[in-house]
């Protein structure tokens, strides 16, 4: 029986959740898993990996969640995942890389990287703009409002 490696990672992540106090415990779930749904969304249009997508998407704040500290929190999250990762032997050297470093550039809305970090950094303006106008996203986070206009121009939207 093949193991779902995603499904281990979400349950990895909840644990992680669950210990933290009521607000950043409602705000993570909400937007680590609403990341990793715009993320395989993304994977899907784009034609990468879901499993790789949902990985990055549902870890890439997993520090900020857990410490509550904000500063750096790309880095740290990268940097925290990878034994996490490997130590669960689910995924291989070679997509753990991909998804590490797709988490540490995914705050750098600016820049343009390679498919995974451009993915996450996609679902992560996706997961806190979706619900918005873009006026709004221009006010609140002008540096992810041309990614968010572009990516809803990629889905028709």
């Amino acid at each position: 029986m093949k193991i779902d490696r995603i499904k281990v990672l979400e349950t990895v992540v909840s644990q992680m959740l669950d210990m933290q106090p009521d607000e950043r415990r409602q705000d993570g779930y909400i937007h680590l898993f609403r990341t990793e749904l715009a993320a395989v969304l993304i994977a899907k249009k784009r034609g990468l990996d879901t499993e790789i997508a949902a990985a990055a998407g549902l870890l890439h704040d997993y520090e900020k969640y857990r410490t509550g500290e904000s500063d750096g929190h790309a880095k740290k999250s990268a940097d925290a995942i990878l034994p996490l990762l490997a130590k669960s032997e689910l995924f291989t050297p070679c997509e753990i890389g991909v998804i590490a470093t797709a988490i540490a550039a995914h705050s750098d809305k600016e820049s343009v990287g390679q498919p995974y970090e451009e993915l996450l950094r996609d679902a992560d303006v996706a997961a806190h703009h979706f619900m918005k106008d873009e006026s709004a996203v221009e006010r609140e986070y002008p540096r992810a409002a041309e990614r968010f206009a572009k990516l809803k121009e990629e889905f028709s939207l």
